[in-house]
């Protein structure tokens, strides 16, 4: 599974990938691939999105949303997921 946060404000981005966390342990999927992007779309041209998801997914709300461990993916583009 998959689920893309392009373009979102971090806080939608969080909400998103809540869902998309919940839908993947429903649907007993052990993986899903967070596409964050490289960061360089918006005006300070630093990865903002991507090293908020990352602390999301480190943190109690996360872990309580089935985030597992995780490793940098496409360049930096996206991050794996493990689903627990």
């Amino acid at each position: 599974m998959q689920t893309d946060l392009h373009g979102l404000t971090p806080e939608a981005a969080l909400r998103r990938l809540a869902r998309a966390l919940h839908t993947a342990r429903v649907r007993g999927a052990r993986e899903l691939l967070v596409i964050t992007g490289r960061g360089m779309g918006n005006a300070a041209q630093k990865p903002i999105l991507r090293r908020k998801v990352e602390v999301w997914l480190r943190s109690g709300e996360g872990r309580r949303a089935g985030a597992g461990s995780f490793e940098v993916r496409n360049k930096g583009g996206a991050l794996l997921v493990q689903v627990g």
